[in-house]
């Protein structure tokens, strides 16, 4: 179980998903799902295309959620003017009136994320994506390409929990991942990623020129292993 921390991020830094061809990509990302479901082993260029869609897709998701957030809250702003001009006339509401609509966008707005929130959390779960992806290329002692995905020491990496829902509130810190592993991991293991990870970490942000700063812990007793 890995705890980990960041600090300031910088905006600019998450890189851009790929341009494709959205309804090809889809359906690419489809069949690779496919082929994993029915227990088909991945050869390394093909994992690594899968979980390149994977990424696109995630980002694909999360721009959807924010032009929704995005026309929501103009949605809302544009009843809020024509409550200002309700006697005027110009004409009647488009909407009706609602005792509670005003309490309804406060606690909204409350309890939501602001769009620099999500930015942030898309941000941080990204790059400590790519940093376990490079920890999986180092970790692994494969001899040549032939070694498929299920021969690797780290196997892949998911995202869980409210960050994968979508179910975010405002101030939520805890952001979940789990790493899969080809066998039982152990303490051992546990420590090998955590240090790798903490000099990968340390490697991108000096290469994105990025002030972000990462803590890894390593909790023992939370991760249900010897």
């Amino acid at each position: 179980y890995l705890i980990l921390q960041c600090g300031n991020f910088c905006r600019d830094s998450m890189a851009a998903p790929p341009m494709w061809d959205e309804h090809q990509a889809y359906e690419e990302l489809l069949y690779w799902d496919s082929l994993i479901q029915q227990g088909h082993r991945l050869l390394p260029p093909d994992f690594d295309r899968y979980e390149e869609l994977r990424y696109w897709y995630d980002c694909l998701c999360y721009e959807e959620e924010l032009r929704q957030y995005h026309d929501y809250i103009a949605a809302i702003e544009e009843i809020e003017d024509q409550r200002h001009h309700e006697f005027e006339p110009s004409g009647p509401l488009l909407f009706p009136q609602w005792p509670y609509d005003r309490l309804v966008m406060a606690k909204h707005s409350e309890v939501y994320p602001s769009p620099e929130e999500l930015e942030a959390v898309q941000t941080i779960v990204s790059h400590v994506e790519c940093a376990l992806k490079s920890v999986s290329d180092q970790m692994d002692t494969r001899k040549d390409d032939k070694e498929t995905t299920e021969e690797r020491v780290l196997r892949g990496v998911m995202r869980v929990g409210l960050v994968a829902k979508g179910l975010l509130l405002k101030g939520d810190k805890d952001l979940e991942l789990v790493l899969l592993c080809s066998n039982k991991p152990t303490i051992t293991l546990l420590k090998q990623v955590a240090e790798k990870l903490t000099a990968q970490l340390e490697v991108e942000m000096s290469v994105l020129g990025c002030f972000m700063a990462f803590s890894v812990k390593n909790i023992f007793h939370r991760s249900g292993i010897r």
